[in-house]
């Protein structure tokens, strides 16, 4: 009988490796002068991707879809700002061409992203904050923070930031056109 069972479960865990896999961002371990990103907003749509040697590493930098608003807070300055909502801030290895990803998501299947690259310099602090596409376009902030002669911290733009796919403003858009007309229903079977 236990061989049966066996045989039985084979198939299922033979399975799993055609699973979809998502990939995290893990923060440098050891490095001795890192920089430093924040994420604000959207950390579950976020991803921090470096680049060394032409070979792609990191990912998304929420472990798990619980809870919606994921904060990670490891003492970054704030800059005169109240974060006491859904940010991330991570090390990352200075000198590495360095992509972040974020997108929104909203209700009836829009979405909006834009991608940010840059090579971030060692002891450096830097932020990015997006907005929503609720207006019918999303906005990047790059910025870094920086300490000014008073010893005041201040977010300053960030002129090194690239964009691969357009610019730092993008419109929404619907990931299944038909909910552009506002009177869609979509089919739901009677129960």
């Amino acid at each position: 009988m236990r061989l049966h069972v066996y045989l039985l479960a084979l198939p299922l865990f033979a399975g799993c490796q055609y699973l979809p896999r998502t990939e995290y961002f893990t923060a440098p371990q050891n490095e001795p002068n890192p920089a430093f990103i924040r994420i604000i907003n959207f950390t579950q749509h976020a991803s921090i991707y470096q680049y060394s040697n032409g070979v792609r590493s990191g990912g998304v930098v929420r472990t798990g879809p619980l809870p919606f608003i994921h904060t990670q807070d490891i003492g970054m300055p704030k800059a005169g700002q109240d974060l006491t909502f859904d940010f991330y801030e991570t090390s990352v290895q200075p000198g590495k061409e360095t992509e972040v990803h974020m997108s929104w998501e909203g209700e009836k299947t829009r979405y909006c992203f834009v991608t940010a690259k840059f090579t971030p310099q060692p002891g450096r602090y830097y932020q990015f904050r997006m907005t929503s596409g609720d207006e019918g376009s999303c906005k990047l902030f790059p910025t870094t923070v920086e300490q000014s002669a008073d010893g005041a911290w201040t977010l300053k733009p960030n002129p090194d930031v690239t964009y691969p796919h357009g610019g730092p403003e993008r419109k929404a858009s619907y990931g299944n056109d038909l909910y552009r007309d506002p009177n869609y229903k979509p089919f739901v079977p009677p129960t």
